[in-house]
């Protein structure tokens, strides 16, 4: 029978999770939030991953015209190179064509940096989620694959910020940026590995700076929130992906002197 005062004696239900404060909560209270995170709606992985896309997409359009730059005075340089011991009335009666600088190719300018970008956040999330699940599991860890994909997407807003700054900064020099992270120091020391051209330390190096460092450690928190891992298990697990990540640099090593550096 229906009884009106009973209704209206119920508790009112669960109210979803405040996506603005997730969102503020992520840089002032990390733990509250990420565990909130885990605890929270299985579609709170999709925030990170729009933005994530959205700013990739920035990045990848405002480094375009500095490419594209840097595409044309690498080509200007090979006909140079390739004239300079041909006499001078010979270069005159070539076509204009032969000597022209062709438009660089959207292709390498955007096209190859997009589908990167990509395949970084959509299949790189999925395999980091996989990793840190099976080591998670391995060291005693109670969680779901779904919650260990949503904490480990709220732990990257530190790398979508360094997209966002990036982003910015190119937008207002017109230059791409070169030589982040640690990889500098590579440079500024003029050693031989350096003056060689991109080496495994330069790459490994590259991937470290203040927001890889500060990602790490929200992935040591995340572990922790969604496996109910202790610290040093949590920071374990990290340490062993942090290692694979790094290592992938040797991938990326071999594909450049495949390809001459490109």
């Amino acid at each position: 029978m229906f009884d009106p005062d009973a209704v209206n004696a119920a508790p009112p239900p669960p109210r979803g999770p405040n996506v603005l404060s997730l969102l503020g909560g992520i840089w002032l209270r990390p733990g509250r939030t990420l565990r909130a995170v885990a605890a929270g709606p299985k579609w709170l992985w999709v925030l990170p991953l729009l933005l994530a896309v959205a700013l990739m997409l920035a990045r990848v359009f405002a480094a375009a015209p500095g490419l594209a730059e840097e595409q044309r005075a690498r080509t200007q340089a090979q006909i140079e190179a390739q004239f300079q011991d041909m006499p001078q009335e010979v270069i005159d009666t070539l076509p204009e064509e032969a000597t022209a600088v062709p438009e660089p190719s959207p292709v390498l300018t955007v096209g190859l940096p997009l589908m990167a970008g990509l395949g970084g956040i959509l299949l790189g999330w999925l395999v980091r989620a996989a990793l840190l699940h099976v080591g998670s599991l391995a060291l005693g860890g109670r969680q779901s694959f779904g919650q260990i994909y949503r904490t480990s997407a709220w732990a990257s807003f530190p790398l979508i910020l360094r997209d966002a700054v990036q982003a910015l900064a190119m937008v207002i020099t017109g230059q791409v940026v070169k030589g982040s992270g640690l990889a500098g120091l590579l440079a500024s020391t003029g050693t031989a590995s350096a003056a060689q051209g991109v080496t495994l330390p330069a790459i490994v190096l590259g991937r470290i700076d203040l927001y890889s460092i500060w990602y790490v450690l929200l992935l040591v928190i995340a572990m922790g929130a969604a496996g109910k891992l202790t610290r040093g298990k949590a920071a374990a697990v990290v340490a062993f992906y942090a290692a694979l990540s790094l290592l992938g640099g040797l991938g990326q090593l071999l594909t450049q002197g495949i390809t001459g550096g490109f």
